[in-house]
């Protein structure tokens, strides 16, 4: 398996919400593996929660439970990559995350 992509992003609903993906093509076609917000934890409509890494899984519910009990919560240094503009734009590597590392 590739490099699993993590993004953090903003949003106005659901507050802050972390993206795993399986690849870099795979987050430059916005084909998400799990997203997680303080709403809960969601597998991309494309797979099954068996196709998902238990290490993903794990990270996406505790990404949920930290965002439950702390909406505000700066989960910014889990980002493997961002996007170059607010609405999408290139993927641009920001180092290391904590969020992507081996799925």
């Amino acid at each position: 398996m590739s490099e699993v992509v993590c993004t953090v992003t903003p949003t106005i609903m659901d507050g802050t919400v972390v993206r795993w993906y399986r690849s870099e093509t795979a987050a430059e076609h916005h084909w998400v593996m799990v997203s997680a917000s303080r709403n809960g934890v969601l597998v991309g409509e494309h797979l099954t929660h068996g196709e998902v890494t238990p290490g993903v899984m794990a990270r996406a519910e505790l990404v949920h439970e930290l965002l439950r009990r702390k909406p505000d919560a700066d989960l910014s240094g889990w980002a493997t990559h961002r996007r170059a503009r607010v609405f999408g734009g290139d993927l641009v590597p920001v180092g290391g995350g904590e969020g992507g590392s081996r799925g």
